[in-house]
């Protein structure tokens, strides 16, 4: 006697199908479940990436022009409110720094302006003691703390400026502090 396990003539039944349904549906669940969080990891590294690169950008720029600055002579706060004659701590919206008389770039201009497509800002950059900066330097910025060095002093007196620079970009947030200190001092000029 031949005992057969299925009969081909048959086809599949209705539980077959289903189970076979169930089975298929829940490991494509897991492959697209496993998809999703490598394409949010990728982008999430991809976004930190961009914050380092564009923070790093900013704090070396900046440092490189505002090294060879002799003092501050304007600093306003985001409140426009004018803030180089004091000594306390402000979130910055523009800072003008002054050169020796010697040098051909007489000032830097660093001034945020409000991103139209995002919640933050962009950091611009302009050569002069006036005006406005129109020279895109960074992107992503939530804000910019500085505070003079040493503390006691006002900005106006400071050897130095410690800035604080706060990045986001779609909630992933990064954080960059430097100090940096005048080369030339404006006591004698």
């Amino acid at each position: 006697m031949r005992i057969t396990l299925f009969n081909s003539n048959k086809g599949f039944t209705t539980i077959e199908i289903l189970l076979s349904l169930a089975l298929a549906g829940v490991i494509l669940s897991l492959i697209f479940s496993i998809l999703i969080t490598n394409i949010n990891m990728f982008h999430d590294t991809d976004n930190d990436i961009e914050l380092q690169q564009q923070g790093q950008f900013i704090i070396d720029f900046t440092e490189d022009k505002m090294i060879e600055a002799s003092q501050i002579i304007y600093l306003e706060d985001m409140k426009k409110v004018a803030k180089h004659n004091t000594n306390e701590k402000v979130v910055l919206r523009k800072i003008i720094v002054k050169n020796q008389s010697n040098r051909t770039d007489k000032g830097y201009i660093f001034q945020l302006s409000k991103d139209t497509d995002s919640n933050t800002y962009n950091l611009k950059y302009g050569i002069g003691l006036y005006g406005s900066a129109t020279i895109e330097v960074g992107n992503y910025i939530e804000k910019i703390e500085v505070e003079p060095i040493p503390s006691y002093k006002t900005y106006s007196e400071a050897d130095g400026v410690t800035i604080k620079l706060y990045l986001d970009v779609n909630g992933n947030k990064k954080f960059l502090k430097n100090q940096i200190c005048f080369r030339n001092s404006h006591r004698g000029q």
